[in-house]
């Protein structure tokens, strides 16, 4: 289990599957939730590992913000707002690694595969409380090296 999910699972209170990962690329590991509610509906299990498309970058999460929007989404306070379908994964605040970029000039320009950015990706889509998220091009940044990623991750 990656440190950062760990930290998420121990902050939030999520409870978890036993089950591991898929060996294949296909899966990842998240903490979601199924419906509105307190701490308990957090749950920790695979989940689909999302594919970037044209103009978005997948990203491989190594440090994940946890904040006030996270427990009001979870509870319903922002559903008028920011309407969600489940199962959805939180937190945006993100920091971390290209793992592929979409196609598109404006990715494909901008990032390449290894470049270490962070973002603040729009929160009426999934989160970072997972081992990658799919971030719009125009929503990324390169992280400055001076930056460790849980620092970027809080900016």
């Amino acid at each position: 289990m990656s440190g950062t999910i760990e930290a998420i699972i121990k902050h939030t209170g999520a409870t978890s599957e036993k089950k591991s990962a898929s060996a294949t690329s296909q899966t990842m590991k998240a903490i979601r939730i199924h419906n509105y509610g307190g701490p308990e509906v957090l749950q920790y299990e695979d989940a689909p590992r999302p594919e970037p498309q044209a103009g978005e970058v997948l990203v491989r999460v190594h440090a994940a913000g946890v904040n006030p929007i996270d427990w009001k989404v979870r509870e319903g306070h922002m559903k008028d707002f920011w309407p969600h379908k489940f199962p959805l994964i939180l937190g945006w605040d993100v920091s971390g690694t290209v793992e592929e970029v979409g196609s598109g000039p404006a990715a494909e320009g901008r990032f390449k595969i290894g470049d270490e950015v962070y973002s603040l990706p729009d929160p009426t889509r999934n989160g970072a409380y997972a081992d990658y998220i799919v971030v719009r091009e125009p929503e990324l940044a390169l992280k400055p090296n001076s930056l460790h990623h849980i620092r970027a991750a809080a900016v």
